[in-house]
């Protein structure tokens, strides 16, 4: 999380170390530890493969919500921004560390040096703030049921945000990045800071605002989502079998949601958190820069932090179920049996709200008609489709005479959902099963 930027000029450090004949380091220097053959493949294997998996995970994601409308909720979004987010981080984090370090030359030029370890900082920035927010989403959704949830358009200005505050606190470490001429052909890409106290004012503060204050509002959020449903679990609303199925349902499927949203944000926190503490631990203790084995360490801590681009889309398919048909409908070579694509959207789920209680304005009510005889039951029944965030009402009017059945019909009516707020209530305590 801290500084990620720094993680091609802290390796690149260790290039100058060899090569400028004036540092005391030589080729027997620490970095020699990761030139050995079988671990320098080993690491390009690793490189390797979280490049191919993160990105074709993360793309993979991005395109299924692109492509379906009903995919398209605030949750889903963000979790695309997210994906976005990896998305950099793999085609600029885990290839030019390595190549640069492994090549023992900065062969991208000026400008490259000033804007990748500049985006790589952006990354990291954007995951943690729009994790936050996801949580923080959630915990109204969830606490407070009653108030409006977000919409798209403010998600939309939230990402937005997100990314400008991003670069405007990345930005030093654009500025302040330089290609360095060692010799004839090696070629550093170093930070020059004009004070060492800003290095230090810099790590300190990318620690706080992208580890320590993300963590604690997280944690906190996912806290009283956590407590809340498990106090809603002991209420029962509804006083019919199936009625109470449904809400346990409901809440089942609101659990297993909060647990992949907390596992995300518990996989990132403990993928980053070595390459934090070599961070830290270098800018406390300049000496570790000739200790043997510190570039060996820091390269395995890159490598954990790199690998958290890959986890999300398995996560997504492991615990999401609309994900999982969307990925089926997509790749049906990596599930078992290849879908029917004329189903693409049947997996849409609803919840049912029926409307037992007086209070509630869609009850069932006897309706005259024109012939004395015969009394029109008409029972209405809503169900809130939580990934198009409609609501479809089906009205059956039930026609009967001297009381034997005569006629039934049914009637679909779909309207949007901010035009049906009686449903308000039911319609926040399911949004959130397959809002993600």
């Amino acid at each position: 999380m801290s500084l990620p930027g720094s993680t091609t000029p802290m390796l690149m450090d260790a290039v100058a170390s060899e090569t400028a004949t004036q540092h005391p380091m030589s080729n027997t220097g620490q970095d020699q530890v990761v030139r050995i053959p079988w671990l320098m493949s080993l690491f390009i294997f690793f490189y390797s493969l979280i490049f191919l998996i993160g990105l074709t995970g993360n793309c993979l994601v991005a395109f299924v919500v692109m492509r379906n409308k009903t995919m398209q909720t605030i949750t889903n979004i963000f979790i695309t921004n997210l994906a976005i987010s990896d998305i950099l981080m793999c085609l600029l984090a885990v290839p030019f560390t390595p190549i640069s370090f492994f090549l023992n030359s900065w062969i991208f030029g000026k400008a490259l040096c000033h804007i990748v370890p500049m985006i790589l900082c952006i990354s990291v920035y954007v995951s943690t703030l729009t994790s936050t927010a996801i949580a923080v989403d959630r915990y109204f959704v969830i606490v407070y049921p009653f108030k409006p949830r977000m919409k798209v358009y403010m998600c939309v200005l939230m990402i937005f945000a997100i990314w400008i505050i991003s670069i405007s606190i990345s930005l030093p470490l654009g500025i302040y990045h330089e290609v360095e001429h060692l010799n004839d052909s090696v070629y550093m890409c170093s930070e020059k800071w004009p004070k060492p106290q800003a290095r230090q004012f810099f790590t300190v503060t990318s620690l706080v605002l992208q580890y320590i204050v993300p963590c604690s509002i997280i944690s906190f959020c996912y806290t009283m989502v956590s407590l809340a449903l498990k106090k809603r679990s002991k209420v029962k609303i509804g006083s019919g079998a199936r009625t109470r199925e449904r809400e346990e349902l409901e809440i089942k499927r609101k659990k297993r949601t909060n647990k992949m949203l907390i596992a995300m944000v518990v996989i990132f926190v403990l993928c980053w958190m070595p390459l934090n503490i070599a961070h830290l631990w270098r800018d406390a203790d300049k000496s570790l820069e000739y200790w043997y084995y510190f570039t060996l360490i820091f390269f395995v801590a890159h490598v954990i932090a790199m690998s958290s681009t890959i986890y999300n889309p398995f996560l997504y398919a492991w615990m999401n179920d609309n994900f999982k048909k969307e990925f089926r409908q997509v790749l049906p070579c990596l599930f078992f049996g290849r879908g029917d694509s004329s189903t693409s959207n049947s997996y849409t789920q609803y919840t049912s709200v029926e409307t037992q209680q007086p209070s509630v304005i869609l009850n069932r009510s006897p309706m005259k008609n024109g012939n004395d005889n015969v009394v029109q039951m008409k029972d209405i029944k809503a169900f809130y489709d939580t990934d198009s965030e409609k609501v479809r009402l089906n009205v059956v009017a039930n026609n009967c005479v001297t009381g034997n059945h005569v006629d039934s019909k049914q009637l679909s009516v779909e309207h949007e959902q901010q035009e049906s707020n009686n449903l308000g209530q039911h319609k926040r305590m399911s949004e959130e099963e397959t809002a993600t």
